[in-house]
């Protein structure tokens, strides 16, 4: 089992004005090996549930869209 950690919440809108906020989780492995310790993940999705990837420091792709989204 994975535990998440709420980090932050980024406001961001999209070429044509469509605002959405993204949420940044820490995402930590239940279990880790000796041999490669379990560091932390951060995963980002919407408020409604979309997966969402961080392309740099500014920018986000949905991915059931392809929409780009810039912070605010």
């Amino acid at each position: 089992m994975t535990y998440f950690e709420e980090t932050k919440r980024i406001a961001c809108e999209n070429d044509a004005g469509r605002r959405i906020v993204i949420i940044e989780q820490l995402k930590w492995p239940k279990f880790a090996f000796s041999d490669r310790p379990g560091g932390p993940v951060f995963d980002y999705m919407t408020e409604d549930g979309q997966i969402a990837n961080k392309l740099d420091d500014e920018n986000f792709l949905l991915l059931l869209t392809d929409e780009v989204f810039h912070r605010t």
